[in-house]
């Protein structure tokens, strides 16, 4: 009879301990296979919305000067987090952690447009990522191009072209602003002026083989416009 529950009883301990091994086993694969995939998704994912969203924003600034809006504001939004989540965001503990990130709007590239310099309009989402590799995305001048940040940069949209003219889109004086949110951030564009530059060489001010407008910029003399903005980066809440 004794035996018998001592056998019971060694039966219970067994089943527990096989339980508390399999529970072990499950949220090792989770920990170590799933979170990691899954976050490397998701950052990967929201990697390819911001680069859509900055093509979206050259075009919301060419369009003001395409249609001869000067003094008139619009804007876009940029997400500098997946804040989509997961498909079980809903889950938190069981979700993996989603990354962050910074966007800035200042000065550029810097260019020397006949015996003038002129400073580009910049903006930069640079990501903060758990598993993803980091990842920048840049508007500058007109020009949009991206990479990893250890990496140089791929020119992924040209600047606009006027006619003949080489269009390049300047930053007016307002000084340097940065957020970094979890939150999508608005960017306020007002188109402020236009000058022109005929028959001109175009050079930059500090010359780099990793800049894309080193590519972009013609060896001969050319006509050049220049669209000036002001940019105002805010929370969208």
């Amino acid at each position: 009879m004794n035996t018998r529950k001592a056998d019971g009883g060694s039966a219970e301990i067994i089943g527990f301990v096989l339980i508390i091994a399999l529970i072990v086993s499950v949220a090792s694969v989770w920990i170590l296979i799933y979170l990691p995939n899954e976050g490397y998704s998701v950052e990967t994912d929201h990697a390819r919305l911001v680069t859509e969203q900055f093509a979206d924003l050259k075009y919301g600034i060419d369009l003001l000067w395409i249609t001869g809006h000067e003094g008139v504001s619009s804007g876009r939004l940029i997400s500098p987090s997946p804040i989509e989540g997961t498909e079980i965001s809903g889950l938190l503990f069981l979700s993996p952690p989603v990354g962050t990130g910074t966007i800035t709007a200042g000065e550029g590239t810097n260019f020397n447009i006949g015996d003038d310099t002129v400073k580009a309009l910049k903006i930069t989402y640079n990501s903060a990522n758990y598993y993803a590799p980091d990842t920048r995305i840049v508007y500058d001048g007109g020009a949009v191009y991206c990479g990893d940040k250890d990496e140089d940069p791929v020119l992924i949209l040209p600047p606009s072209i006027g006619d003949d003219r080489l269009v390049l889109i300047n930053i007016s004086g307002v000084s340097e602003q940065q957020i970094l949110g979890n939150i999508p951030l608005s960017l306020t564009y007002t188109y402020k002026g236009t000058f022109n530059y005929d028959n001109v060489n175009v050079s930059l001010v500090t010359s780099s083989s990793t800049n894309p407008w080193s590519s972009i910029l013609p060896a001969n003399p050319v006509n050049v416009t220049v669209f000036q903005y002001d940019v105002i980066i805010g929370s969208s809440a």
